[in-house]
């Protein structure tokens, strides 16, 4: 077998706000989105927002796949307990962000990577709990700048495989069914060196 790396990037085809991430299989180091401030000095400026840029913005933001943005305090505040609950959850079904790699288990340092350390779980929950403390605008860090919808990430695709439609209705309970195989189109085995799968909410 020829042992010529090519780049598979698949693009997913949704008709409903359904949370995608973009994992691409190189190690790298993860960086936390706050300082370790003490749980009991926590504002949403310096504390909360990094958080929520590095873990939830990509697909919670005015144009993403999710069903509500969590850019400003007031929509972070409108949903808080909702994100207490979700990140609480951690590993099991229905967890914000939703990252299910065990964390005792192989390979632990991937490149963009969403998940959230126990003390950034903790973090959210204070802050809640101690009345949401806006803080300071000038300790607000800037804005995360986001490409566009026909940007790939990890550069041109050599392949666009897509998948049938998925519908979910507007107020429908979560969709945790199993995308069914489509022909790739390649006639020859190819080592695959990254994965990008690109959402549609075109509904």
């Amino acid at each position: 077998m020829m042992k010529v790396a090519k780049r598979v990037l698949q693009g997913v085809a949704a008709a409903t706000a359904l949370s995608a991430l973009i994992v691409t299989a190189f190690l790298a180091p993860s960086s936390l989105g706050a300082q370790e401030s003490s749980l009991g000095d926590l504002t949403f400026t310096r504390d909360i927002v990094p958080i929520l840029q590095r873990s939830c913005q990509t697909c919670h933001r005015d144009g993403g796949v999710a069903p509500m943005s969590l850019e400003s305090y007031e929509q972070v505040r409108r949903y808080s307990s909702r994100i207490v609950y979700r990140t609480g959850l951690r590993y099991v079904a229905g967890a914000m962000p939703p990252w299910y790699v065990e964390k005792d288990i192989g390979i632990q340092h991937f490149k963009n990577d969403p998940s959230l350390s126990d003390w950034e779980v903790a973090a959210i929950a204070a802050w809640v709990e101690n009345g949401m403390p806006e803080g300071s605008p000038a300790d607000m860090p800037p804005p995360r700048v986001f490409p566009n919808g026909e940007t790939w990430i990890a550069g041109e695709p050599d392949l666009i495989v897509k998948t049938n439609e998925i519908l979910v209705e507007a107020g429908a309970p979560d969709w945790w069914g199993e995308i069914e195989s489509v022909p790739v189109g390649l006639d020859e085995d190819r080592w695959v060196s990254s994965v990008e799968i690109r959402e549609v909410n075109d509904v």
